[in-house]
């Protein structure tokens, strides 16, 4: 028969395990990319945006972002000086604990972006977005300009109740 003696008494009452917090589910921080002002470099934007979103509490409207930086994005490239040698766009995104909002920077350009109604091929960019974005705006002035967008999470969304409308 083996003898043992009792383990000493702990000095400290030890904690009970803590599980792991649940990743959260919103993006984090602001994030911001420059790119060159190339059509090229719109592609860029979107694998930006799609890393960003993935895992996220807004990756099922994934989709739907990508299109709309993809639109800004390109208008920014064709209609402003971010298109000329040397220029530049930057997409920032702004998590809230309310609506996630995407903007694009773009140096400036004669026109002021607005949505165009007609049945024309080209200049519906900005009428995608307000279709599909909860809200959006422009900002600056040729000097140097923002479009910029915002979605709510999903949970959130109501698309009866959005006052934005595309017109064919």
């Amino acid at each position: 028969m083996m003898i043992t003696s009792p383990p000493p008494p702990a000095t400290s009452t030890p904690r009970p395990e803590r599980p792991a917090p649940a990743r959260e589910a919103t993006p984090p921080t602001a994030a911001r990319r420059d790119f060159p002002g190339e059509l090229r470099c719109v592609g860029a934007a979107r694998r930006f945006i799609s890393q960003y979103l993935r895992g996220s509490r807004y990756e099922p409207l994934l989709d739907d972002v990508v299109l709309l930086v993809s639109e800004l994005a390109g208008n920014a490239v064709v209609h402003t000086r971010s298109g000329n040698r040397d220029g530049t766009f930057t997409v920032v995104l702004l998590p809230t604990p309310s609506a996630l909002r995407i903007s694009v920077l773009d140096q400036g350009g004669r026109k002021v972006p607005h949505v165009r109604h007609g049945r024309g091929e080209r200049g519906r960019g900005l009428g995608l977005v307000a279709a599909i974005a909860d809200r959006w705006g422009t900002e600056g002035d040729g000097g140097g300009r923002t479009v910029w967008f915002e979605v709510s999470p999903p949970a959130a969304r109501q698309p009866a109740a959005r006052t934005n409308s595309f017109r064919t």
